[in-house]
């Protein structure tokens, strides 16, 4: 019983850690977008996500043997993961849009 309640507040605090990191850096391109075109503050945010999850796919595999076996999955993945959450987020938008977008957008 220890066990199963020791793995599900594990699974609670990565949640959280998962919210506070995404908010973060949500807070952070928002900050950028009042100085700089929305954009060139997405296409920033884009490029930082891929280099950050080559790093991340880098370091899983431990050698460049591994990484060249690994890449074409971990790209699938990482495509199919941004896929869900645009998908997800549209959906959103298009039932929220007057709520989310004023014409001061």
């Amino acid at each position: 019983m220890a066990d199963s309640k020791q793995a599900a507040n594990a699974e609670t605090n990565q949640e959280d850690a998962f919210w506070r990191v995404a908010d973060t850096f949500i807070g952070l391109a928002n900050e950028q977008a009042t100085e700089i075109d929305r954009g060139v503050v997405s296409a920033g945010f884009s490029y930082a996500s891929a280099r950050f999850n080559t790093f991340v796919i880098a370091s899983q595999c431990g050698n460049k043997e591994a990484f060249e076996a690994e890449k074409s999955a971990a790209i699938d993945y990482f495509v199919n993961q941004y896929r869900m959450a645009l998908t997800e987020h549209v959906a959103d938008y298009q039932a929220n849009f007057d709520k989310y977008i004023s014409n001061n957008a």
